[in-house]
């Protein structure tokens, strides 16, 4: 998972969101990332905007809570559950 790390890292910096850190939470059957963020250097981030930019990367479908954990007063926290679709959706539809 050190890649999809890393991508999600370097992809919010592009998108000019200072990313402090990213964390996978090891649960294979919920696959999800834990993301911290600077306080000071991101005052007009919302979930949303990190969600557009995540799922803008290419590296799958992102699904963000809309509110951030405050787990300490320097860093907001924010938990991202990983959906990837690599598959069409299967019709039910006859042909």
């Amino acid at each position: 998972m050190e890649a999809i790390e890393a991508k999600i890292r370097y992809g919010l910096e592009d998108k000019g969101i200072c990313c402090r850190s990213v964390y996978s939470i090891p649960d294979p059957d919920d696959p999800r990332v834990l993301l911290a963020f600077s306080s000071k250097d991101n005052q007009r981030l919302t979930p949303s905007k990190v969600q557009r930019a995540l799922n803008s990367l290419g590296a799958g479908e992102f699904s963000v809570s809309q509110d951030f954990q405050r787990l300490s007063a320097a860093f907001l926290h924010l938990e991202v559950r990983l959906g990837a679709k690599t598959e069409a959706p299967i019709s039910r539809v006859a042909k």
